[in-house]
């Protein structure tokens, strides 16, 4: 999809939804980063990367790997779990039109909190670039099958979390 967008309208998806589409060779691996991930895209801010993991290699469909967030700077904190599956980190995106409404997941303390500052912090932003969001996701629904629709971000986070462990 990144090269049809790049040969139709010279746009990445990077300039539709401000996400880098890179792999492990494309970026300096950090010491954080599990061996056995697979990084498969990053925001392009303070080294925060996105990777399939795969259980030391016992994954061998990426697209049934869940997905880490990987944060360098969040000492302590650097490595999430934030979908099960390709498909349903896409649903994410789909569900918050950002993804680095990801990074701050570990600091709310309720789903209130987490519906406060997405409408204050990110909404904004978000309406600015609406158009841009509603056509890339279009594309995305008529190019992958069977994304699923995620109506409780908040909820599936921490469920997802209460469930799978990295250890």
């Amino acid at each position: 999809m990144d090269r049809e967008l790049q040969k139709e309208y010279g746009l990445s998806v990077d300039d539709y939804i401000g996400f880098y589409i890179s792999f492990n060779s494309d970026i300096g691996l950090y010491e954080c980063t599990p061996e056995d991930a697979v990084v498969f895209g990053r925001t392009g801010v303070n080294g925060d990367h996105f990777a399939f993991y795969t259980f030391n290699r016992s994954i061998v469909d990426l697209e049934e790997a869940p997905i880490l967030f990987i944060q360098p700077t969040a000492f302590g904190n650097e490595v999430n779990l934030v979908a099960k599956n390709l498909k349903e980190f896409l649903a994410l995106f789909i569900a918050l039109k950002e993804l680095y409404v990801l990074e701050r997941f570990r600091f709310y303390k309720n789903k209130s909190e987490f519906i406060k500052e997405y409408k204050e912090i990110y909404l904004k932003d978000i309406g600015m670039r609406d158009s841009n969001y509603n056509y890339f996701i279009k594309r995305l629904m008529e190019k992958i099958e069977g994304i699923p629709e995620i109506n409780d971000v908040y909820e599936y986070i921490i469920e997802l979390r209460k469930q799978n462990r990295l250890e």
